[in-house]
């Protein structure tokens, strides 16, 4: 138990004197690990009767934009909207691969039915496959939501570079100059 805890406050220390940015891409990283079994194993599982194609295909397509998404958007300096908007589909992504785990865990389950019966709106043709669905939405909802937990603590931060490299560059380069010569006609005049 004492390695566990050494280990454990050891890994937050790191994630505490760590780049959070960094920190939030590798995550990403992790995800994009995650998705590529993901969508093979979702191929596999797309002929499940009644809910292959939205349960499997259609949501290892959406981690895989996601990821890009996630990539593309903490790779660059990016307005406050982009990053809101990354926070929120995080959110919702992490909420449908818990949803994902929850469904394919449950048919992972299922008994085969003999080839002599016929069950309309049943299948039960790979239950391996469905458990492995299973195991990388779970990772994936790990995995997304320390993601989007992360961002969301750290929105400042990825909010306030931007502000940064806006200063650097200069918000107000592009005001134009006052005139540092005087006017001709101008006269003093005593009273």
């Amino acid at each position: 138990m004492g390695d566990l805890q050494r280990m454990v406050t050891n890994l937050a220390t790191h994630i505490q004197d760590s780049e959070h940015k960094q920190l939030l891409v590798y995550s990403v990283g992790l995800q994009a690990l995650f998705t590529f079994p993901l969508v093979i194993c979702c191929l596999f599982v797309s002929s499940v009767a009644n809910a292959g194609f939205a349960y499997g295909v259609l949501v290892g397509f959406l981690n895989v934009v996601f990821v890009l998404g996630s990539y593309w958007t903490l790779k660059e300096n990016r307005d406050g909207l982009y990053i809101g908007f990354m926070i929120g589909v995080g959110t919702m992504m992490s909420l449908l691969n818990f949803m994902n785990s929850i469904f394919w865990g449950q048919l992972s389950g299922c008994q085969p039915v003999p080839s002599n019966i016929h069950i309309t709106q049943y299948s039960c043709d790979n239950p391996a496959a469905y458990g492995a669905v299973c195991t990388f939405s779970v990772f994936l909802f790990l995995s997304q939501g320390f993601f989007t937990v992360g961002a969301t603590v750290w929105k400042d931060e990825l909010m306030s570079e931007i502000r940064l490299v806006e200063d650097e560059a200069g918000s107000y380069a592009n005001l134009p100059l006052a005139s540092q010569h005087e006017s001709q006609h101008s006269e003093s005049v005593d009273l």
